[in-house]
């Protein structure tokens, strides 16, 4: 594994943002036939943002705040790594699964669980500047 710097490795912010990019695309019905490649990006996003969860929240990401709620997705009270496991193991699903309405519906929920990590990681950095 390589390791970075502060200054050239992305935060959990700009991972998030990756991932949520990623799984867009994932759900966008002229992408089908490149859900596998987009899977294996995600997938490589995902060990990168693992990591990234584990460090200390860099200090222009500290007071936030909280994006506005657009009451598309449902926020439950999860913690970063918690939502972070999640989204791997539905990417596993996403890439192990063979039958295209069930990873349709898996990638609607991998969906969803990114932006549930995103919420929660402008909550944790507003906790901690507090």
């Amino acid at each position: 594994m390589e390791i970075r710097t502060n200054e050239t490795s992305p935060d959990s912010w700009t991972l998030t943002d990756r991932c949520r990019l990623l799984a867009n695309a994932l759900v966008n019905p002229q992408n089908r036939a490149a859900q596998d490649q987009l899977c294996m990006m995600l997938h490589n996003q995902l060990e990168i943002l693992e990591v990234a969860l584990s460090e200390p929240i860099p200090e222009h990401r500290k007071n936030l705040g909280i994006p506005e709620d657009d009451g598309l997705f449902d926020y439950a009270d999860s913690e970063p790594d918690e939502l972070c496991d999640q989204c791997m193991a539905l990417n596993f699903t996403l890439m192990t699964l063979h039958d295209r309405k069930i990873k349709e519906i898996i990638a609607y929920i991998l969906w969803e669980r990114f932006e549930m990590l995103r919420c929660s990681l402008y909550s944790s950095s507003e906790e901690l500047a507090a």
